[in-house]
């Protein structure tokens, strides 16, 4: 099975006919089933988060899980900075500590609350009869509960952003990590993920663009013109085309910057156009972008 088709699928991605096809070879396929609904769980523990914004990114994120570890009481299972994951399942391990570390620290018991029982003093008319003070009670709320007396709603939205914060270092960590794989399928699946952030760090995209200028797999290139396409990435792109000799390749960004209407890409264009070494179907292709662009202008 196509891993393509797999990420296509979990995004939702795929047209109903092959969609069909794709969940009939699942049910009759417990491996790949198997596969899809571990790579969805992870998934859903990735998503709707807000960007992180510098290369300290590694370090910050070590530092975070170290004070975690230190305030909670459960174990965590520690990770290493240079992450060499093997396969997805290890993928999820890893996203399973990371929320169990901050949610362990997040909830360990906080000082009881003490209500206490006044008696009231009863008036009459003969005699003023003093009912005995009664004994502090000390009660045990549930946590959730001490969480919410204590903390004011700008403390909760401001833990909300934290998690958000932390759970998009750990999604940006594993599409870094993807695509440093020594397997293309695996660089694949990371330039899929990627397409899938919102506004990723600087250290993403600087990964995407050196994926798409040096990686030795040409689909892989395709890929991370894909993910480029996505974050609006033109000036990469109209100098991939200037540097590239595929012609598949060429042929994929010349499309992607008509898409992304990039006039600054008409001098490389024009290039290809005239050099008689370039494919013919390229040469074709350049001069129909010049005269679509130019009509723009």
């Amino acid at each position: 099975m196509n891993n393509d088709t797999i990420t296509d699928y979990i995004f939702q991605r795929l047209p109903e006919t092959e969609r069909l096809d794709f969940e009939r070879a699942m049910a009759a396929n417990d491996a790949l089933r198997q596969e899809v609904g571990e790579l969805k769980k992870v998934w859903k523990l990735l998503k709707n988060a807000e960007p992180a914004a510098d290369e300290a990114l590694d370090n910050s994120f070590y530092k975070l899980l170290e004070e975690e570890k230190g305030n909670s009481k459960r174990p965590v299972i520690a990770l290493k900075p240079r992450i060499n994951w093997g396969n997805w399942a290890r993928y999820a391990a890893v996203v399973a500590s990371i929320i169990g570390a901050f949610w362990a620290g997040r909830q360990t018991a906080s000082p009881p609350i003490e209500y206490q029982t006044i008696a009231a003093v009863l008036p009459s008319k003969t005699t003023a009869i003093d009912v005995p003070k009664a004994p502090a009670i000390v009660a045990q709320k549930p946590q959730k509960e001490a969480v919410a007396l204590k903390e004011s709603p700008p403390a909760v939205a401001k833990q909300i952003a934290e998690l958000r914060k932390e759970m998009q270092m750990t999604q940006e960590l594993v599409v870094l990590s993807l695509l440093k794989d020594e397997s293309a399928s695996a660089r694949l699946k990371g330039l899929s993920y990627a397409t899938a952030l919102n506004q990723p760090a600087n250290v993403v995209i600087e990964a995407l663009i050196k994926t798409l200028r040096e990686d030795e797999s040409v689909n892989v290139r395709l890929s991370a013109i894909e993910a480029l396409e996505r974050f609006k990435i033109k000036g990469v792109l109209v100098g991939q085309l200037a540097q590239s000799t595929e012609p598949i390749e060429q042929l994929t960004l010349i499309e992607t910057l008509l898409r992304l209407r990039a006039k600054e890409s008409l001098p490389a264009l024009k290039q290809l156009e005239e050099d008689p070494n370039t494919d013919q179907s390229v040469r074709l292709a350049a001069r129909n972008g010049i005269d679509e662009l130019r009509v723009e202008i």
